[in-house]
């Protein structure tokens, strides 16, 4: 329980029940309607601040295209976020996305499918290395090939060194790891369409 409930209960309702109990019915009423308020009133001062936190939490920031050209993206977004900026700049790029799910039940990664010519790519968003370990690696160059990828990147937020055990997994199932500024080896690994020519 929240503290400041707990000790509001314990400083004021039980005291406060105590006298309202030993008042006389002609005055218990009303006693009993302003008390009422008074607790409404305080409990929506101390939740408050939480639902305001919690709607500011959902609100998703856009990428500009400013933010998109220079690739320096706020360490603080969320996955949605990242999964966000990475389609966004992809599509720049010519790439089609998608969002697939892991074929396997019980996986819950989301992937971003990007196609450009004959290749598809599967690209998983790490905020902060939370996928980056070795059997996650693996698990998503499985899921991934699943779903017709032939080629694969973790992309993460992660400024810090990457775990050895970890880039040793992806060199053996193929994972590129790349922190957002490497995305231009995505890029690299098709060549883009050129546009069509008006006839």
């Amino acid at each position: 329980m929240n503290f400041g409930i707990l000790c509001f209960v314990l400083l004021f309702c039980l005291p406060m029940g105590m006298i309202i109990a030993s008042l006389p019915p002609a005055t218990l009423q009303q006693v009993a309607i302003e008390a009422g308020g008074a607790v409404l009133l305080f409990v929506a001062v101390l939740l408050l601040p939480r639902l305001l936190r919690g709607l500011s939490r959902h609100h998703v920031r856009t990428p500009s295209p400013g933010a998109l050209a220079s690739l320096d993206w706020p360490h603080s977004l969320t996955r949605n976020e990242l999964e966000t900026f990475c389609a966004a700049w992809l599509r720049g790029r010519g790439w089609t996305v998608t969002l697939a799910t892991d074929p396997e039940k019980q996986e819950e990664a989301v992937y971003l499918l990007a196609e450009r010519g004959s290749l598809t790519a599967a690209v998983l968003c790490d905020r902060r290395g939370e996928e980056i370990n070795p059997a996650g690696i693996r698990a998503f160059a499985h899921g991934a090939a699943e779903l017709g990828a032939t080629q694969f990147a973790l992309v993460t937020l992660s400024r810090g060194k990457l775990p050895p055990p970890s880039e040793a997994a992806a060199r053996r199932a193929g994972v590129k790891l790349l922190r957002v500024a490497d995305l231009p080896q995505l890029d690299a690994l098709a060549p883009a369409q050129p546009a069509p020519v008006a006839a």
